[in-house]
């Protein structure tokens, strides 16, 4: 008989092959993942369309694949996982190895060394010149939003990421939004995401849990030390 271990996850895009039970076996979330399958047949009953035209699909929510490519640290890769998860249990396809067929691509950057930031640089320049959509996460947009590079696209700030599907909707419509604001509660600055939010894990064996944010300025080796 075989392991419970088999049935766990190899990477973010498994999510759509899976089912719901095996796709998130370590959360308990309450939240249930959509079938994209029961899902599109429902969208074809109710409106009479054909979801394999790429026209109507286009322009009906949730429907889209979205490519989510990070970089930097560990908490970015938990941030990753976290708007990969909501995305999912919202309906969407999400993909991490390509996107070249993906209608969105959401871009998590790291602003510590500039060899990452150049990569996320280049990989703007890609998105583009395929025309996709673009969606901005992580340190660089948040750091440095008036970049000439980065103007004109949606960005989602650190303390925004559980905001991720309404931002990736309304660019999917077309629209630019910026989400940066410092999240506060009763007057008082609050940390990041909920660990309550749907999480779809890269390794399922290793549960990333963020205890503090913020930074000191301290890393010698961090060109943010001397940035900002």
């Amino acid at each position: 008989m075989p392991s419970a271990c088999t049935s766990y996850l190899d990477d973010i895009e498994d999510i759509v092959t899976q089912d719901v039970n095996t796709a998130r076996p370590l959360l308990d979330t309450g939240v249930v993942l959509r079938s994209k399958r029961n899902q599109n047949t429902k969208i074809q009953k109710v409106l009479g369309v054909d979801l394999e035209d790429d026209t109507i699909k286009s322009n009906i929510p949730a429907t889209q694949t979205i490519f989510v490519k990070t970089w930097g640290c560990t908490h970015n890769s938990s941030d990753s996982e976290y708007m990969a998860g909501q995305l999912a249990s919202y309906g969407y396809n999400v993909v991490t190895e390509n996107g070249d067929n993906a209608d969105l691509w959401l871009l998590n950057s790291c602003t510590v060394k500039n060899p990452a930031e150049d990569h996320f640089r280049n990989m703007i320049s890609k998105a583009q010149s395929l025309n996709k959509q673009v969606v901005l996460a992580g340190c660089v947009s948040q750091g440095a939003p008036k970049q000439s590079y980065i103007q004109g696209l949606s960005i989602i700030g650190v303390q925004q990421i559980d905001r991720v599907v309404e931002v990736v909707e309304e660019t999917l419509k077309g629209n630019t939004v910026r989400l940066l604001k410092q999240k506060k509660e009763n007057g008082r600055k609050i940390g990041g995401a909920s660990l309550d939010l749907p999480k779809i894990r890269r390794n399922p064996f290793i549960e990333i849990i963020s205890i503090n944010t913020g930074c000191l300025n301290s890393c010698t080796y961090c060109k943010t030390n001397t940035q900002w």
